[in-house]
């Protein structure tokens, strides 16, 4: 049986190696809240990725409906004007 992450190439002695690591660092007392901060990274980094996608897929939708694009404003607004 080969396992290793795929494009890294991580075997299973490598990843075993790297916990042994993590153990003698941390100790055993910390794992739980070592793996529960883990966690909660990973769950918010999913979350935000979602909610990217949904943004670009609302943006994609809205480019669709729009109009064409004509000239460009850049007439100075109120708050542009510098005092002289």
């Amino acid at each position: 049986m080969t396992f290793a992450l795929v494009g890294l190439g991580i075997g299973p002695l490598e990843i075993g190696v790297i916990l042994i690591v993590v153990l003698l660092v941390f100790g055993p007392s910390k794992l739980p809240q070592l793996g529960e901060g883990v966690g909660k990274m990973l769950r918010g980094f999913k979350k935000e990725m979602k909610s990217m996608e949904e943004e670009s897929g609302d943006k994609a939708a809205d480019a669709d409906n729009a109009e064409p694009a004509g000239e460009i404003d850049v007439t100075p607004k109120d708050g542009d004007k510098k005092p002289a």
